[in-house]
């Protein structure tokens, strides 16, 4: 849902001795109906800035940045380079600029200049001594040509000139020794021809270059610190066990004593004694890593959603990819930074619903709880309008019959299709899939339950026997990582456990298209051959792609920043990759060992929403 905007981007922003930005903000932040308003300059009195202030132009100032996007400014004053003579980084997208002043050159120190969605026609002569510019953003504009010598420029590595009306691209950018991403779609050029702009930055840019090779910087891995989680113990344990050392051999105790009835009905969920090789502490931080993981691989990963690899490598730094650089477009407006989408907003309602019956996983239940959600969003988390949620949900809510019998509501639209071709991938997207994570831990120790409770719960919107294969396969291989029988640090018993998994899905297929394509898909090893982005959306939100980015993760044993930022630079449908692969991989590592920025960077009141859930769950599983 939309929540409150945040801050502007911020990857490309220089930071002082203390860390803080030295951001002069007057950008606005606008929700996704003023946004659409903005774009149609429908919202003249809305308090958007129709100029600089001039206060800005009677002083020097020593701010660094400068953000006034989202406004309706004409033009840059001719001096204000004397008065912000420090500004590395200029962001004046979504204004209505149709010309820039000659004296742009006299920012001295600009490394950012980013002017989408204006109506520049030309750029001034000038420009070309803007020496230490490395990112310039001219994309949606009016532009007809380029300078012949802005391949000259002597810092910039990236370049958007996409949706102009260029008719060619200077070939000095083929000569340029620091240019490695160039995004020239939707333009008119004969040179190169349009066609081989549309193909994206490496064919345009193998096209222009002549012989010059190009260097790319290498990235500095980052150090770990580990994330310790505040364990706030619900009612359900013995408080008068004061210290966590003895309730952990109480635990212990409890484990082995079933017949005490009065902890079953307090702890529903409490492992039987030899349902997990792991100590409590483990299977806790397992627990959190897949709540967690599934979380901050769904708010990082909005970060790219939707885009090509292209815009994903022109807007961001795979190497310091955070919250707080998550651009603004249209799609983005609709969330904060750091907020998570509606993926992991079903997989909240999923836990609330389990919380509620005593682990319990009832499909009505959870329909009920989706159905209201559709309608408001999560108000207690500051929406103030109906959620964006996929296609195949929205459809199967409209069915009148859905809250009496939400299966019966998924099996009439998915027959709806099922005489068609199956290259549509109508209502067999992956919008079912990260609240199916939380489903590998109730009963984990019993798979034949985890992949009933997965046929319930991904049934109530999805009917596709892919969907509901893909689903078993991630909640068992979540449940399989919680029994501890694998030794997964080692290639031959990870491969032995997902070979269990993924058998335990594959028996809810039984046309020979459908088996062929999950077997291409389940035996994958790199990211590049899922095809992560695709032209149209049901390719992209294909739940086999999205089981095989968590597969594909998974067998990798990469950390978890480097493997998600990874699948995240790959655009696509990012934020459900992310999230599917983030509990996965987040099970493997632990919570303790997630990115600590990403992890801290949930925002509130979700974080201390998750932080409440997953201690109510910690509770009902007798984990002390």
């Amino acid at each position: 849902g939309d929540r409150a905007m945040g801050n502007v981007t911020t990857s490309d922003l220089p930071a002082d001795r203390t860390g803080i930005k030295k951001i002069l903000d007057l950008s606005r932040k606008l929700n996704y109906h003023q946004y659409v308003k903005h774009v149609n300059g429908e919202d003249l009195n809305s308090g958007s800035l129709t100029a600089i202030p001039w206060t800005l132009l009677d002083s020097v100032s020593l701010h660094e940045a400068l953000d006034a996007s989202f406004n309706s400014i004409p033009e840059i004053p001719r001096d204000l380079p004397l008065h912000l003579p420090h500004l590395t980084y200029i962001n004046l997208s979504y204004n209505c600029l149709t010309c820039l002043p000659d004296s742009i050159f006299l920012f001295l120190h600009l490394r950012t200049l980013l002017l989408s969605h204006n109506q520049l026609q030309t750029l001034p002569a000038s420009f070309i001594h803007l020496s230490k510019l490395q990112k310039l953003d001219l994309s949606h504009n009016s532009l007809t040509q380029l300078s012949e010598d802005i391949g000259n420029l002597p810092a910039l590595q990236r370049l958007n000139v996409s949706n102009n009306k260029l008719q060619k691209l200077p070939l000095s950018l083929g000569r340029s020794q620091t240019l490695h991403l160039l995004l020239a779609v939707s333009n008119k050029c004969c040179v190169p021809p349009q066609s081989v702009c549309n193909q994206g930055s490496d064919a345009t840019l193998n096209y222009l270059r002549t012989q010059v090779p190009n260097g790319l910087p290498s990235c500095e891995p980052t150090t770990a610190k580990f994330n310790i989680f505040k364990r706030k113990r619900g009612h359900v344990l013995h408080s008068s066990v004061p210290n966590p050392h003895s309730a952990r051999s109480l635990y212990v105790q409890e484990q082995t004593h079933t017949t005490n009835t009065t902890s079953r009905n307090r702890t529903p969920l409490r492992p039987p004694p030899h349902g997990t090789k792991l100590d409590a502490d483990t299977l806790m931080d397992r627990v959190l890593g897949i709540l967690y993981g599934a979380a901050i691989g769904d708010a990082i990963g909005i970060a790219t959603e939707l885009m090509t690899p292209d815009e994903c490598r022109f807007h961001y730094n795979a190497e310091t990819l955070s919250y707080s650089d998550i651009i603004r477009d249209k799609h983005r407006v609709r969330w904060r930074p750091g907020d998570w989408t509606t993926d992991f907003d079903q997989t909240i309602l999923l836990l609330d619903s389990l919380l509620k019956w005593g682990g319990v996983v009832d499909e009505l239940d959870f329909a009920q709880q989706l159905e209201a959600y559709c309608r408001v969003g999560f108000p207690e988390l500051g929406d103030t309008e109906e959620p964006l949620v996929g296609n195949t949900i929205q459809r199967v809510l409209s069915d009148p019959t859905y809250l009496q019998d939400p299966h019966g509501a998924a099996r009439r639209l998915c027959h709806k299709v099922e005489d068609q071709d199956d290259v549509l991938f109508e209502y067999c997207d992956n919008s079912c899939l990260t609240r199916t994570v939380v489903l590998g831990v109730p009963q984990f120790h019993d798979l034949k339950e985890v992949s009933a409770n997965a046929i319930r719960i991904c049934g109530a919107t999805h009917h596709d026997p892919r969907c509901l294969a893909t689903a078993v396969v991630v909640s068992a291989t979540i449940a399989l990582m919680l029994q501890g029988n694998h030794d997964i640090t080692k290639d031959k018993s990870m491969e032995e456990m997902l070979q269990v998994a993924m058998a335990t899905g594959c028996k809810h297929l039984s046309r020979p298209s459908h088996l062929k394509a999950f077997e291409h898909y389940c035996r994958l090893n790199d990211y590049e051959s899922i095809e992560v982005w695709a032209p149209h959306q049901n390719q992209m939100t294909f739940c086999f792609k999205t089981m095989a980015a968590g597969l594909v993760t998974l067998r990798s044993r990469q950390d978890f920043r480097s493997a998600i930022t990874e699948l995240v630079m790959l655009g696509g449908d990012s934020n459900t990759h992310a999230s599917v692969a983030g509990a996965l991989l987040g099970a493997y590592w632990g919570y303790r060992a997630l990115p600590h920025d990403w992890v801290n960077g949930l925002p509130e009141p979700q974080a201390s929403l998750l932080n409440m859930k997953a201690n109510a769950l910690l509770d009902i599983m007798g984990i002390p």
